[in-house]
């Protein structure tokens, strides 16, 4: 009788309680949701700077999607692009983690006022730092010759 009590004691004092469970929040929700901020975009050398906001969607755990602002008007209308399932990762820079996400290249089309334009995005980089987050790619969009590189830089 005595050592059926002691084994409940022994069960009953070592089992987890659930308040002290860490909650852990996926990676790829870190980087969700909408930003403002300063879009530099340089095409052929030449740069232009805008107020933008930009879109960051969890698409699972580790991979999310970013909706670009469309810009422009007329024949130089570029529309709003989303570029899915990119890979987020996290490092450790300076002893802080770091929630990032890349992808080398994604090419699709786009349809604007009945016709389909191509597009590629390369070197597509996204880094979160708290409320705060950089934004940079290359974008060949439709016939243009060159590639626009952007720069966004925005808070939460």
């Amino acid at each position: 009788m005595a050592m059926m009590i002691a084994a409940v004691a022994v069960c009953v004092g070592f089992a987890s309680c659930g308040d002290d469970d860490e909650e852990t929040v996926a990676v790829a929700q870190t980087l969700a949701g909408i930003y403002t901020g300063e879009l530099s975009t340089t095409v052929m050398g030449s740069e232009s700077k805008d107020k933008a906001t930009y879109e960051i969607k969890m698409i699972d755990d580790t991979h999310v999607s970013i909706t670009t602002p469309a810009a422009g008007s007329g024949a130089m209308a570029l529309p709003s692009i989303t570029v899915n399932n990119i890979p987020v990762t996290t490092s450790v820079v300076n002893g802080s983690e770091v929630v990032s996400a890349s992808i080398d290249k994604v090419s699709g089309t786009v349809t604007v006022n009945g016709a389909e334009k191509a597009y590629t995005f390369s070197d597509v980089v996204i880094v979160n730092s708290g409320s705060k987050v950089s934004i940079t790619y290359s974008l060949q969009y439709g016939k243009m010759p060159v590639a626009m590189v952007s720069s966004f830089t925005g808070n939460k």
